[in-house]
């Protein structure tokens, strides 16, 4: 099996047990390296935050034992990608092998970590979420704030959150309308994901192959991944159940066994939509696994 087909089955088996991995309180924020202090990024931020442990720290064997510790007997690691690029002299040669114009630019390659939780003789760092449940909605409002160029947002008594690419507009319903302030920020950040296809952004709507169900199965999933991420790094929740929560695993569930790199996809697309959102400029280093 390789590492597309075993990250999707892992996240299969969540969905099958009703549970949406990306759905999270996020308390812990995004999961880290503990060697680099580098945020993890796009699909391996999907399958470390899948996992129930208490720590967003993670790194790999060698890693504890260089820094005094060790992994626990019985304790499973969990794969992740790093993405290695090609140098010009390698895209040339795979050229001329495979008769490709535009061979892939960088190889991926699985490794193992292991959460902090896992190690013993580590020392635990100090944690730079907030706990404080005021600060993280500050920080979501300090986010909007920064995000440039963006839509029309509107506030209206009816209807759901929506975003309108004719119109280039959101429309909420009014925050006091929200079980929480969270909720309203996780949806807000749904549908500014969703913006970010605009022509005038990242023109992704017109880059997505497939027939019209294919693209809106990814689209939704480039929004969720989008929101979770946005979520991850503020610390806000976005664990809200859904009337409709069913009826979306079931077309996940679908959408994921027909295409084991549609997760790849995704997520690869919803870390430049949340880059764009946090004013982060893209380049080849925030592309690597951290």
């Amino acid at each position: 099996m390789n590492i597309y087909a075993a990250i999707t089955e892992r996240i299969l088996k969540q969905l099958e047990a009703g549970v949406i991995p990306w759905r999270k309180t996020w308390n812990i924020g995004l999961p880290k390296s503990l060697s680099t202090g580098k945020e993890y990024r796009g699909l391996n931020v999907l399958v470390l935050s899948s996992t129930a442990f208490s720590c967003r720290y993670w790194l790999t064997f060698n890693e504890a034992i260089r820094l005094g510790g060790h992994v626990r007997k019985g304790e499973r690691a969990t794969p992740v990608i790093y993405w290695k690029w090609r140098k010009p002299e390698e895209l040339e040669r795979r050229r001329q092998q495979t008769g490709k114009e535009n061979p892939a630019p960088c190889v991926p390659f699985a490794f193992a970590v292991f959460n902090l939780d896992q190690i013993e003789g580590v020392e635990r760092p100090v944690e730079d979420i907030s706990a404080n449940h005021n600060r993280r909605l500050e920080l979501a409002d300090q986010l909007m704030g920064l995000v440039v160029d963006k839509p029309t947002i509107t506030h209206e008594l009816r209807g759901n959150p929506a975003y309108n690419p004719r119109t280039d507009a959101i429309t909420l319903p009014h925050l006091s309308q929200f079980e929480s302030a969270e909720e309203y920020y996780a949806a807000l950040f749904h549908e500014l994901t969703h913006a970010t296809g605009h022509p005038k952004r990242l023109n992704r709507f017109a880059t997505t192959e497939g027939n019209s169900t294919d693209r809106y199965s990814q689209e939704e999933l480039v929004a969720e991944f989008g929101a979770a991420f946005l979520c991850g790094f503020t610390g806000v929740s976005n664990a809200q159940t859904d009337a409709l929560q069913a009826s979306y695993i079931d077309g996940w569930k679908k959408a994921l066994r027909a295409d084991q790199r549609l997760l790849l996809r995704a997520a690869s697309a919803a870390q430049i939509a949340a880059d764009y959102l946090r004013g982060k400029v893209w380049s080849e280093d925030t592309q690597k696994a951290a």
